[in-house]
């Protein structure tokens, strides 16, 4: 799995990206889901897959002096049951109301010590019940299960998603009618770019990485990288993507 969900890339991408339909051919009404359907017809899961990884690769080149990567995850929240999950009971049903800190598209790792598994969020019903996008296989008991969500380090995953729709939007929609680069992708290539050079100038830093040494340890590596001054030094900023 790349730094960010299909889910989290189609809740980024450009509400032009959608399919629509009329009920009758001369129909004047507004026409249904316009704006809400993803056009999943012509940009498959393979085709989302491959603009991830994409991503994931100039995120990575842009961050291997700083961190060793590519990046790994880390579980960042523990949840706990208030019932058991079984034959009766599909639904995750939280102790405290912790649900409205997860969005769609989120990884959770249910495990008690025997069995383990994995989920995607598919929906929040309200501030304690979650639904995930397939049912959970094994039992789990309210005492001894844990629940994890598992990511990557902010912005990571944002960084990733603002790519893949700038690239996506580009390459399949804005190409049919402009042979340049939209002004969407633009927009999505800077916010990824100056996020990146936040963490690339010590602005931001990213929880349970590995850091990279300075180069008396390895003489493959560069200098010790920066820490934020009151300057704002830029000096590691990269250039613009757009």
């Amino acid at each position: 799995m790349g730094y960010a969900t299909p889910t989290l890339v189609k809740r980024v991408i450009a509400q032009s990206m959608t399919t629509a339909t009329s009920d009758t051919l001369e129909s004047k009404e507004l026409l249904v889901n316009f704006g809400n359907q993803f056009d999943s017809n012509l940009i498959t899961d393979n085709i989302m897959d491959e603009h991830i990884r994409n991503a994931d690769m100039v995120i990575n080149g842009s961050l291997s002096e700083m961190y060793k990567t590519p990046l790994k995850e880390y579980a960042d929240l523990e949840l706990l049951l208030a019932s058991d999950i079984d034959a009766y009971n599909s639904d995750i049903i939280l102790s405290t109301a912790q649900a409205g800190v997860l969005v769609p598209g989120d990884i959770l790792v249910l495990t008690d010590g025997i069995s383990q598994e994995t989920h995607s969020v598919m929906s929040i019903i309200n501030d304690y019940t979650i639904e995930t996008d397939d049912e959970v296989a094994y039992v789990y008991s309210a005492d001894s299960a844990r629940i994890l969500r598992v990511r990557y380090p902010d912005p990571i995953p944002l960084i990733s998603a603002r790519l893949t729709s700038a690239n996506i939007y580009d390459k399949y929609f804005a190409g049919q009618s402009n042979t340049q680069q939209s002004e969407f992708g633009k927009t999505m290539r800077s916010l990824a770019t100056n996020s990146l050079n936040n963490i690339l100038n010590g602005r931001t830093v990213l929880h349970g990485q590995m850091r990279i040494g300075n180069r008396f340890f390895n003489s493959n590596l560069k200098d010790r990288y920066n820490l934020p001054s009151s300057e704002q030094d830029t000096s590691r900023d990269i250039p613009g993507l757009s």
